[in-house]
């Protein structure tokens, strides 16, 4: 088998004829492939639509309780057989060239990166922005650089998994799996991958053939109190992995504080937006106990939190409203 694809759904309905179909109509397509197909637990008829593209495609219908995205992949890649791995989300979609674009791209490397199109749509579905984003790891010149641009720079098109070709057989002998519940284990799973291979075996594709759709109102409105503990976990997960690097103890610092900073202006965005005994009070408090006020200064954080960081800290009433009113 030279290909798998793996592809958690829960509740997609709406989604699985637009992604199989931007996959049925790649314009090349291995002679060998699967797609592995991974019902969490859905609780409408996404498993019935699946089945009937059973016999346009070859899928591999895998069915579990609700465990979440985390162990969906999990179990995909405990059933893949593909030499590599593609992981495709059942709300996005494929450009008609990208399966052509990543494999024949692969003779000779271990990883292959395309750019990455982010469409913004309302609660409506109606899109109402759209941003291409580019691999910045392909600037590395070291390995140490490769890891310093991943966690530094942090973006999306980098640290997702579903615009990259990996080796099966690399993540079989490192025994990559995805852990830390369902928060950044897709960062965590890319740059321990990247971790175990040279920085000259990763080749970039400078076109955007992963169209990730990011959704208004599809997020669940409860909150979840097990955020704080996840990331804390990915925090700590990030230091054992940068310590497993040729990093000197000071650039892992640095790495660390733009990291945490990310990390916990994420999580407190997540209480503003749902947690209703959140106080600006407590706001502060978070900040400067978790991130820290000498974070902001370090280098690799990017300007747009240390913004957010003064922003929240001295004038949290006002950031508050304005996050509202532009994400919910």
């Amino acid at each position: 088998m030279e290909l798998s694809l793996i592809i958690p759904m829960y509740n997609a309905t709406k989604y699985i004829d637009q992604c199989l179909t931007s996959i049925a109509q790649q314009n090349w397509l291995p002679q060998q492939f699967e797609l592995l197909i991974i019902d969490d637990g859905s609780t409408d008829d996404s498993v019935a639509q699946v089945k009937k593209w059973q016999n346009k495609l070859p899928i591999t219908l895998l069915i579990q309780t609700n465990q979440k995205q985390a162990a969906a992949r999990n179990n995909g890649l405990n059933h893949a057989t593909g030499e590599f791995i593609l992981f495709v989300d059942i709300d996005d979609r494929l450009e008609p060239d990208m399966l052509k674009q990543l494999c024949q791209n692969m003779a000779g490397y271990d990883l292959v990166e395309s750019g990455i199109n982010k469409i913004f749509t309302d609660a409506a579905g109606q899109v109402f922005n759209q941003e291409i984003e580019l691999p910045i790891i392909r600037q590395a010149q070291s390995q140490n650089e490769l890891i310093k641009l991943y966690f530094g720079a942090n973006t999306e098109c980098d640290v997702g998994l579903w615009n990259k070709l990996f080796r099966r057989e690399i993540i079989e002998q490192q025994q990559l799996r995805f852990s830390n519940g369902n928060f950044f284990e897709d960062s965590l799973f890319v740059g321990q991958y990247l971790n175990v291979i040279h920085y000259k075996k990763i080749k970039f594709v400078m076109q955007p053939l992963y169209n990730f759709y990011k959704r208004q109102g599809s997020t669940t409105t409860a909150f979840h109190q097990e955020l704080d503990q996840l990331s804390e976990s990915y925090l700590t997960k990030c230091i054992d992995l940068l310590k497993q690097t040729n990093l000197s103890q000071q650039e892992q610092i640095n790495l660390m504080a733009a990291l945490k900073l990310r990390v916990w202006i994420y999580t407190i965005h997540h209480h503003v937006k749902y947690d209703p005994t959140w106080s600006l009070r407590q706001q502060r408090q978070y900040l400067l106990q978790k991130a820290e006020i000498g974070s902001s200064f370090k280098p690799n954080v990017p300007i747009k939190y240390r913004l957010a960081f003064w922003l929240m800290l001295c004038f949290p009433a006002s950031y508050n409203k304005m996050y509202c009113r532009k994400y919910l």
